[in-house]
């Protein structure tokens, strides 16, 4: 897709910041891209990875991610993979979009996921993307238009620092970076034709339904009618029309005899179901899900997934319901274990969600996620050493709801090893730069380990870190 029209959108979305330094990443990373080089492609689209990452503009969710990436490894077999090292992500944002920016990164929207209608879709919409990446379209564009950078740098910076803030300020970068797209700056109808040419030819070899790639674009123009809001891929993507007659005239020639698979990795509304939604958005899919499971009330992906409907709605009944119909179906399955055990830890039924739990631990004992909630049902069934073992397992692991050393502090406690419980309470207040509260445990804990024992020594350099103040900045360069 076009990326410069993407931080077009993402400015349009007040998501300003992040977009202006993506875009000076863009075009300030060398004086000229005359030869723009794979290395530089690879230096690039790391230093876009990056902020991404680091202003939470991406999607953890390891099973989600773990889908997008091989469904995205299936169809690099079968292309003339560019020499990146490809890195596939989910795009926290409810627009419906994806794109490629130089060096193999490909982003999919979490609202485009669940827009969907199966995996053939998705893969469609990834084999684009990573057509563009093969082709090294982004690249081309860059080269071609490295004469344009300072003034369409000046009207950026412009825009940051004197458009007066708010609402003017982004209008005026959008206005420049506008003024960018208008002047090549976004996917030529060769680059489109191409993708789609490759990106047909990827899912065809890896064995998808290769009409599926139309199918999106149909399902995506019918957004147009049910909202007053243009989806995001027809913003970003314009042409879409010419696409469709285009992929068409291949489908009835080059690919007429070709039928594949809606699904071959499997599991597409599990997927879906994962991504969290608005109330809304939970309503439409109950019913298209309750619909789809009346012509096929066996379907265990249907019955998991309107399972994990009904408990973000609040409807815990309702969920344990279509998850235990799941469970008769698939009495192994590890992910309606979990989820169930979920469930009855809410309600506070822990001892039902240790069963349930421990089950999917024997399957999977190395998942985070099961472990955590296991560990909180040991705890709250009193069984504090075997719910120690489940927290010490994860006190390397970073959580984004919850932090470890507190529940290994409280299971430390209930076990009466109250060095152990300061220690680690000493820790879940560091991290929560609550200094005095730290300062606290970690002195208390010193009482219970002799000096130049081994804890002692850790709990000491706690201290000092805690109490070291911070370096001034030097006058003269402003550094540290």
């Amino acid at each position: 897709m076009d990326f410069i029209s993407t931080m077009c959108k993402i400015i349009q979305k007040q998501y300003f910041s992040l977009a202006l330094i993506l875009f000076l990443i863009l075009f300030g990373i060398q004086n000229a891209f005359a030869a723009f080089t794979i290395d530089d492609e690879k230096k690039l689209g790391k230093e876009i990875f990056d902020k991404l990452e680091k202003n939470n503009f991406l999607l953890h969710d390891k099973k989600l991610n773990a889908y997008i990436t091989e469904i995205g490894n299936r169809l690099l077999v079968q292309s003339n993979q560019a020499p990146f090292e490809f890195t596939f992500s989910v795009f926290n944002s409810s627009g419906i979009n994806a794109f490629a920016t130089p060096g193999g990164y490909i982003y999919v929207n979490k609202g485009l996921i669940t827009a969907m209608e199966n995996e053939a879709q998705l893969a469609g919409v990834i084999a684009h993307e990573i057509a563009h990446a093969n082709a090294r379209h982004v690249a081309s564009i860059i080269a071609k238009t490295q004469k344009l950078n300072i003034a369409m740098l000046a009207g950026i910076i412009a825009g940051a620092f004197l458009g007066g803030g708010g609402e003017a300020t982004a209008a005026i970068a959008a206005f420049s970076m506008a003024g960018a797209s208008s002047m090549n700056l976004r996917y030529q109808r060769e680059h489109e034709e191409e993708a789609d040419r490759l990106g047909i030819e990827y899912m065809v070899n890896t064995g998808y339904h290769p009409a599926a790639m139309v199918e999106f674009l149909k399902v995506i123009k019918q957004y147009e009618f049910y909202s007053k809001n243009i989806p995001s891929y027809l913003r970003t993507h314009p042409g879409t029309d010419d696409r469709i007659f285009y992929l068409d005239s291949l489908l009835q020639t080059q690919y007429r005899q070709s039928k594949g698979a809606n699904n071959i990795v499997g599991n597409f509304m599990r997927m879906q179901a994962l991504i969290v939604q608005d109330t809304d958005d939970l309503d439409k899919h109950r019913r298209q899900f309750t619909a789809s499971l009346q012509k096929d009330p066996h379907n265990i992906d249907l019955l998991y997934a309107l399972g994990l409907i009904e408990d973000r709605l609040g409807h815990a009944g309702a969920a344990l319901e279509y998850l235990n119909k799941a469970l008769t179906l698939a009495p192994q399955d590890e992910d309606i274990l979990t989820h169930i055990g979920l469930i009855y830890l809410k309600m506070g039924h822990a001892g039902q969600a240790r069963i349930y739990l421990l089950k999917a631990s024997e399957m999977n004992p190395d998942d985070e996620q099961i472990t955590l909630a296991l560990g909180k049902a040991h705890f709250a069934t009193g069984d504090f050493q075997s719910a120690l073992q489940c927290f010490l397992k994860l006190q390397d692991k970073t959580f984004d709801d919850t932090d470890i050393h507190y529940h290994i502090a409280m299971s430390y406690g209930r076990l009466n090893q109250r060095g152990e419980a300061h220690y680690y309470f000493g820790l879940y207040f560091k991290k929560e730069r609550k200094k005095e509260s730290a300062l606290f445990h970690f002195r208390k804990a010193l009482d219970y380990y002799p000096e130049g024992t081994q804890r002692a020594i850790t709990i000491h350099d706690a201290i000092n870190e805690l109490n070291a103040k911070p370096k001034k900045p030097d006058k003269k360069s402003g550094r540290p």
